[in-house]
Formats: C-alpha cells, sequence, structure tokens
C-alpha cells in the first residue's frame, strides 16, 4: 500500500509528538468586526472615514447572548474566511488577524495587511501586536496553547507563533504554495500534529504534519471550487472543508477521510444555497453550521438577488452530514459559532453590523429574536472550544 512521504517545509527534521488532547472549555466567543468595509446593491467599497476595527467578547452560556465587552482598535477583516480569530484553551488570550487595511494615500483602496492583535481576556484590553505575513487571514491555536498557526493569505505561507503566558511571539514563516493560490485557513487535528491548509484559488487543500516548530507536506487534495473554511471532527478521523462554489453554483461542503494518510475526500455535500462562506462545528462533532450569501450579495436587479442569507444546519454522523434545517440571516453573512450545550448558535451578518442568536432543537433551527449590534461589520468569529 502507498505511503505518502511528508516533505518537510523550512527546517530541520524534527521526530513528531502528539500535542495534548484538547479540552473544551466555557463559552467566551469572540467576534472580529471590520468597520472599513461597506457593500451596497452587490458592490463592495471601503468606508473611508470609519473608526476603527474591534472586537466583542461575548457569553454564549448566557440566555439571552450576552455582551461582556467591546475592545477597541482590533485590526480585522473581511477579506478571507471568518476564522481569522482564536482563543486559547484556557480562555486567557484571543488572537486577531487582519487580512487587508486600508490605503493610507488613498483610503478608498486596501492593501495586505500582517498584524496579528492580542487580547487579554481576563481584562479584556489589548496587550499585544505583532506581525505574520501579508494577508494574514485564518488561523489556528494548537490544542496545548503553546503555538498559533496563521495562513497569510497574499503571501502564499503559514506563520507560526509562540504562545507563552502572556507573550505571543514570531517563530517563523514558512513558504507553502504561490501568493496568488490564496491560501486562506489553517485547521488543526485535536492532537496538533495534522493540519489542512485551504488553497481558496486552485480548488486545493494541502494536508500537512506538524513537528516542533516544522511544517511538513503529506499531500495535496482537490476539493471542489473555492475552499476556505476546514474543521476537524473531535475523533480526527474526518475533517470537512466548505467551499464556496463556482459563480453560479451551491456551496459544497467536502468531507476527508484521514483513515487514509495521505487523505481521502469520500464525499461532496451540496448545501443548497450559493456562495458558502462560513462553516463551523459543534464542540462534541454533532452539528455544522454552514453560513451562505445565497443571493444576498448580488445586484438587486440580478436574477439570481435573494434579500436574505441562508445558515444550514446538518447532523454529523461520521463521514455522513443530514441536513436537518436551515433558516434566514442577513446579508452578506459570515462567520458562526455555538454554545457548548448545542443549542444556542450565533451567525454573523456584515451588511447588518450584528449578530443573529438561533435555538437549535435537535436539529431545528429557531430564529429567537435576539440580535446583538456590533457597531462594525461581523467579519469573523470563534468561540472557545478552538474548532
Amino acid at each position: 500500500m502507498y505511503k505518502p512521504t511528508a516533505r518537510r517545509l523550512g527546517g530541520a527534521i524534527v521526530v513528531a509528538s502528539s500535542l495534548v488532547a484538547f479540552h473544551a472549555s466555557a463559552q467566551i466567543a469572540v467576534s472580529s468586526n471590520d468597520h472599513k468595509m461597506v457593500q451596497e446593491n452587490g458592490v463592495t467599497r471601503t468606508s473611508p472615514n470609519a473608526s476603527p476595527d474591534t472586537a466583542t467578547i461575548l457569553d454564549l452560556g448566557a440566555s439571552p447572548v450576552k455582551v461582556v465587552a467591546t475592545v477597541n482598535d482590533v485590526p480585522g477583516s473581511v477579506a478571507g474566511p471568518p476564522l481569522n480569530v482564536a482563543i486559547t484553551p484556557d480562555e486567557t488570550l484571543a488572537l486577531v488577524a487582519s487580512s487587508t487595511r486600508l490605503d493610507p494615500a488613498d483610503r478608498s483602496k486596501t492593501l495586505p495587511d500582517d498584524r496579528i492583535t492580542v487580547i487579554d481576556l481576563k481584562t479584556n484590553k489589548v496587550i499585544g501586536r505583532l506581525t505574520a505575513g501579508a494577508g494574514a487571514a485564518g488561523l489556528s491555536i494548537s490544542p496545548d496553547g503553546k503555538r498559533a498557526y496563521v495562513a497569510n493569505r497574499s503571501a502564499g505561507s503559514i506563520s507560526i507563533l509562540a504562545i507563552d503566558g502572556q507573550k505571543v511571539s514570531l517563530v517563523k514563516t514558512v513558504p507553502l504554495v504561490g501568493a496568488a493560490d490564496l491560501i486562506s485557513h489553517v485547521a488543526l487535528s485535536p492532537d496538533g500534529v495534522t493540519a489542512l491548509a485551504t488553497v481558496n484559488a486552485t480548488g486545493k487543500v494541502e494536508l500537512l504534519k506538524l513537528s516542533g516548530d516544522e511544517i511538513w507536506r503529506v499531500s495535496t487534495l482537490a476539493t471542489p471550487a473555492k475552499p476556505y473554511p476546514a474543521v476537524f471532527d473531535p475523533t480526527g478521523r474526518f475533517a470537512f472543508v466548505g467551499c464556496g462554489g463556482d459563480a453560479n453554483g451551491h456551496g459544497m461542503i467536502a468531507v476527508i477521510d484521514l483513515a487514509d494518510p495521505a487523505g481521502k475526500v469520500v464525499a461532496s455535500v451540496d448545501i443548497g444555497f450559493e456562495s458558502l462562506e462560513g462553516m463551523m462545528m459543534s464542540g462534541d462533532g454533532k452539528w455544522l453550521a454552514a453560513v451562505a450569501h445565497a443571493g444576498s450579495t448580488r445586484p438587486k436587479d440580478a436574477p439570481q438577488y435573494k434579500p436574505a442569507g441562508q445558515v444550514v444546519l446538518f447532523a454529523v454522523t461520521g463521514p455522513k452530514l443530514i441536513r436537518t434545517s436551515s433558516a434566514p440571516i442577513g446579508a452578506w453573512s459570515q462567520g458562526a459559532a455555538f454554545a457548548r450545550n448545542n443549542a444556542t448558535l450565533v451567525v454573523q451578518n456584515m451588511v447588518q453590523q450584528n449578530l443573529m442568536v438561533f435555538r437549535n432543537d435537535n436539529g431545528q433551527l429557531t430564529d429567537t429574536g435576539q440580535t446583538i449590534a456590533l457597531g462594525g461589520g461581523a467579519a469573523g468569529i470563534r468561540a472557545s472550544y478552538g474548532r
């Protein structure tokens, strides 16, 4: 049987070691809010006089969902998958990546950004800022809380960050693909030794092994068009990749079986709506929520235009996804996050600059009527269980 040979990327060979198993924690979630980008009648533009970006700290365990704090001057961006936020397993820190910034010479334009902001979740204050690579976008923190991996969307690389208490520093940046390929997100397995990097422009994911501060490429897998967010189930056996679909097609979820060391795409599930943007799994792996633009980003005179996006809920059994319900949301919607009891799901809306709160009754989504104003476009979100 074929056994893939991992290729080291950017450094010496180090013997692999398993990381501490992930332990689910409390109900904290962080929303990254992009104040500088707006969309009107299908046209995305900058808002040159906008206030600085912010982050909103939430308690998903409270009913209704509670805003704990708003943190000012936290650069973020709607460009890239809505996973530019990660929380350490002990809930002490949040990292927020920013893939674009306003061009200071012409604020009607944007430039790639590389900033990572560190938030102390005990004081809800910014305690640090560092740089990764150009277009810093989707990121994940290792299960032991000691490393973060950042996909640099405009550079084709992955930055490795060291986390030591409240100190976060850049270890190294590893080239992976071409800059034009748009590496978008790095998802980590529960044991912290396997990663998936989505490569949006080429319709592929890179299966990687992590060892010390080295990254090894194991294989390259083809997916439906525009892979964006990715997540592993709690067993590490299966991974799910959200794919935007082509301009006229529905969003798809690719299912990868990692029993094969090279990984194997075993299913592609149609979500029923165009332009999958965000995707998140519940902490126990029983539910998967997909967020679709569903025509809401089209010009109003376009035949595909719809005034609302859709959130679609799937029950997860191993590699099988069973669609249980869907519900209308706002426009240009982005990420989603589950409370740890699975009964609460929040969804981000860029145009409305808010969060919608849904109740999950064993697969049936119900709009609770609670909305949470954010003051800026809801661009990315993560809950503290870490996926």
